[in-house]
């Protein structure tokens, strides 16, 4: 996506003997972010328009203000009733909804990809188990490399500290149970023997969460206990908040993990330790849920605005599945090559097939696949590519980004992405060792008017 930042950058990173070219070589991180990031950065920042990337998490907001309004607009206020159209098996659906309030806080993050004409949300990650929170430990650190500081003086680029919303939002969580607002206990809490899986994610999380003032504990939901008073405490320390990083699958099923949560939501419910976040935003972050926007009788239940939101930000979606029509699957048996075929919940791009990248008999075992598992067909969005200079060879590349785009109370959160050379396949994770990460730089609205001229 080339904006007038960007072909200024490219434009100095030609240069053999540019301090931008070898940007990241220059750049040091803290410890446990180089651990778990520094052997995957891109070779520079992205940069985009504050103003733009702004409006979109002002977007977002709203869409998650649509789907939070579905349960009682469109299923009487029943949550079995929508969890189940979105193919949400009753156990997860029962984990889910247990203290629900019908209002859940407003934290997300959006994957989307730009167009070149706007961002198209991919999926709307709610609650508060997310990655990239600590990736602005990187905008720091090319801030500290001369050429770079040079660069971005001149281009008045800017960064949004994800970390600075989410500290904000656990001492709120904290006043809220009285607790010192300043400096209360946080647990971060993953599920049943799951700490260890992103052991290198959680030390980053915490190393840049202590230089915010806040030294979170970690652990796993089954070591919180209740203490007398009703407060929950992790090996014997009493934990004002609990940072969320289990999801609900972690749950269901392990009678171990289902007594915990039932511990850790009476806390929250009695205000002895606050939950950030329950997991009741977890029914609106299925894939499905995007797709029920797109049904006409959701549609009709939609206001005019909310409507014209739908069509600008979403790419259409199909609900799949047990809950799909016949109408939907086949569709989508015709229209592979322009289509994405994802479960509605999952993690790392887990079961994600590309119509145009597999053939005939392969999507059709793919849809068929959707039969016992909930699923959603999403149009195809084709992202505008990020030129990228190598800086070994001096040749420009072009990658697909990614973008990790949080919104929260306080409205844009920051942003990060991920990014891959189509060579490498069209699937962008970590999984998929092609893949890169990147910090974002917001710019003037000028640049771009520039760059147009």
């Amino acid at each position: 996506m080339e904006n007038s930042a960007t072909v200024r950058y490219l434009t100095q990173s030609a240069d053999p003997d540019s301090g931008l070219r070898t940007l990241t070589a220059q750049t040091t991180v803290p410890a446990e972010y180089d651990k778990a990031y520094g052997h995957v950065l891109l070779p520079r920042p992205v940069f985009v328009s504050e103003r733009e990337i702004r409006a979109f998490a002002d977007d977002l907001a709203a869409v998650f203000r649509t789907l939070v309004s579905l349960p009682r607009r469109c299923f009487d206020g029943d949550l079995a009733r929508y969890g189940a159209a979105i193919g949400l098996p009753p156990e997860l659906i029962e984990v889910m909804s247990e203290g629900a309030t019908g209002d859940p806080l407003l934290y997300a993050r959006a994957d989307a990809f730009h167009d070149g004409t706007g961002f198209r949300l991919l999926e709307l990650n709610v609650g508060s188990e997310l990655g990239g929170v600590d990736s602005a430990q990187l905008n720091r650190a090319f801030l500290n490399v001369p050429a770079f500081r040079s660069f971005a003086e001149a281009n008045a680029l800017g960064h949004t500290d994800t970390m600075d919303h989410l500290v904000a939002e656990l001492r709120a969580a904290a006043a809220g149970v009285g607790a010192d607002p300043v400096s209360p206990v946080v647990a971060l809490i993953e599920g049943p023997g799951a700490l260890g899986d992103h052991d290198s994610v959680f030390l980053s999380i915490q190393e840049d969460m202590s230089r915010h003032g806040i030294e979170p504990l970690l652990g796993e939901i089954q070591e919180l206990a209740e203490g007398a008073d009703g407060k929950l405490a992790l090996r014997g320390r009493p934990v004002d908040v609990v940072l969320r990083y289990f999801a609900a699958g972690q749950i269901a099923g392990d009678p171990v993990a289902r007594a915990a949560l039932t511990r850790v939501n009476r806390a929250h419910a009695a205000r002895h330790t606050a939950l950030f976040t329950p997991l009741e935003g977890a029914l609106f972050t299925s894939k499905a849920a995007l797709g029920l926007l797109h049904l006409p009788a959701v549609r009709a239940a939609l206001s005019e605005t909310e409507r014209e939101l739908v069509d600008r930000v979403l790419p259409r979606t199909w609900v799949l599945g047990t809950q799909g029509s016949e109408e939907a699957l086949a569709h989508a048996r015709t229209h592979r090559a322009s289509l994405v075929l994802k479960p509605g919940i999952g993690y790392s791009a887990d079961g994600v097939v590309i119509g145009r990248d597999v053939t005939d008999a392969e999507w059709e075992a793919a849809l068929e696949a959707t039969a016992v598992r909930d699923y959603v067909a999403q149009e195809l969005v084709v992202p505008a590519l990020e030129p990228v200079v190598d800086p070994e060879t001096g040749r420009t590349g072009e990658w697909v980004a990614n973008w990790g785009i949080f919104v929260t109370p306080q409205g844009f959160g920051g942003a990060f992405c991920r990014a891959l050379q189509p060579k490498d396949g069209s699937v962008i994770t970590y999984a998929n060792p092609g893949t890169r990460g990147t910090c974002v730089f917001t710019c003037p609205e000028v640049e771009f008017e520039e760059s147009r001229i």
